[in-house]
Parts: structure tokens; sequence; C-alpha cells
């Protein structure tokens, strides 16, 4: 009787211990479900799901910077944020002109070429700021496809191999380094 009783017992137990595990797990995973690390955030911009889209952004305590950086950063990252700035006003003053496109060349060195075409209207021009031309992620909306001027911001770097306190971030490789 007693052997029958801790059989019993034991397969009860064993119910338990199985069925804890699995309420573990569904309520660790659930919770694990609201927050988004930067290879969940990476994954859903590529896939692109209108219903998965979350809005990121930057905090509003950071200053975002457009001046000159060679004082504060790398020089060949400020060259390149300099030369974005140019084809940026290039652009928006060639789309400013009557019957005159900014042609996109973002590979080019010079970024660009006013040129001749029948469109009058700048509204049906290319957008310049558009961060797939040459304007960079809003700071307040990481995912918005209509950008700003480009920019920078300046983190803290507790990187050992660093001898400033801080690190400049462009506004091309943000998302890199949330």
């Amino acid at each position: 009787m007693i052997y029958e009783i801790m059989i019993i017992l034991m397969i009860i137990l064993l119910i338990l211990l199985y069925y804890s595990n699995y309420f573990f797990e569904y309520y660790s995973n659930k919770n694990d479900n609201n927050t988004v690390n930067i290879d969940k955030y990476k994954y859903i911009m590529l896939n692109n799901n209108k219903k998965n889209l979350y809005k990121v952004g930057l905090s509003k305590n950071i200053n975002i910077y457009h001046d000159d950086c060679n004082e504060k950063c790398d020089a060949t990252k400020c060259t390149a944020l300099n030369e974005r700035n140019k084809s940026l006003n290039k652009c928006i003053e060639c789309n400013s002109k009557k019957y005159k496109c900014y042609k996109n060349d973002i590979g080019s060195i010079t970024g660009g070429s006013c040129e001749d075409c029948n469109i009058e209207n700048i509204e049906d021009k290319i957008n310049c700021f558009s961060t797939e031309n040459y304007g960079c992620p809003s700071p307040n909306n990481l995912n918005d496809i209509n950008g700003i001027r480009p920019y920078y911001i300046q983190l803290s770097d507790n990187s050992p191999v660093s001898q400033y306190d801080q690190k400049c971030v462009f506004c091309n490789n943000v998302l890199d380094n949330l």
C-alpha cells in the first residue's frame, strides 16, 4: 500500500514539475516579445512587415550637431559628413530651379549633377532629404524615410583604447550604435 501511494505521489510530482517548467517558459517568452534589441529591429526593418514596425528614436537629451566636427571627431568621417551636406545643398538648389532636376549618384565623389528635365514642380522631383538620397534618419523616429540634414552625435566612450571620453556617431551609422 505504501508503495502504491509513493508511486502516485511520484507521478503527481513529475506532472507538476513538467507543467511548472511549461508555465515558466510560456510566461518568460511572453514578456520578451515586448522588448526590441538591435538585431530584432534590423530584422523587422529588412522584412518591413507593417504590423511589426516599432517607432525607435534617440533620447531627447542627446545633443545633435550639424556643424564642423573636425576638432571633435575622426577627420575622414567628418569629411564624408561635410560632403554629404554639400551634396544635399546642391540637390536642394538644383531642384528649386524650373526644368532642372538633380540626378542622384550617391556612389560618386561629387554626389550627383544638375541636369535639364521636363519637371516644373519641386514636389515631383527627387526628395533630397530622403534617407535613400542625402538626408539622415530623424533622431526622433529612426525608421522614418523622410530624413533631415546630416548630423552627428557624441556618446560616452568607455573603451580603454579611446583617448577621449566621447565618441562621435554619425547619422549614417546611428542604428549600429544604439
